[in-house]
């Protein structure tokens, strides 16, 4: 596992008032938090500041130049069932997923923290920090401080 800290240096607008979608870089869209995440990544990376076209997860990466996942708190793994249950589902999302490369991205402040991830590495974070709803769909738990001091151990 790999990390990089970075200031995060484009100007965007928090507002917990705008339900649902709480984050803006131009003051006129709003995205999520997973949206602004994967945003944000993509700018600390170096690439273009902007949101993926929304491409199924085993047809592209959210950053194709580096074949990357971006995940960040409280992330559904994918938003349909791929199977009856949570074992089945990590199974069947490793053997189609399109990424080589997963990266959690926590924003604390200006400042974005980068966790690279493995297969083997965002599979064993899957099944310590993940569950399956009753959508029976792979849901993450919020970003705690649990999870960072696992991030943390394993750099």
């Amino acid at each position: 596992m790999k990390k990089t800290t970075s200031e995060i240096t484009i100007a965007y607008t928090f507002n917990p008032a705008h339900k649902g979608a709480n984050y803006t870089f131009d003051g006129e869209h709003w995205t999520n938090g997973g949206e602004f995440a994967e945003i944000i990544t993509k700018a600390v990376l170096g690439f273009e500041a902007k949101k993926d076209a929304n491409t199924r997860y085993d047809m592209a990466s959210d950053i194709e130049e580096i074949n990357a996942s971006v995940k960040s708190s409280r992330f559904t793994l994918v938003n349909f069932t791929l199977a009856e249950t949570f074992e089945e589902s990590i199974k069947r999302y490793f053997e189609t997923v399109h990424s080589s490369l997963w990266i959690y991205t926590v924003v604390v402040d200006d400042t974005a923290i980068l966790y690279y991830m493995n297969k083997a590495e965002f599979e064993e974070f899957l099944n310590t920090f993940c569950f399956f709803n009753e959508r029976k769909q792979v849901r993450c738990k919020a970003t705690s401080g649990k999870m960072i001091k696992w991030f943390e151990e394993r750099i």
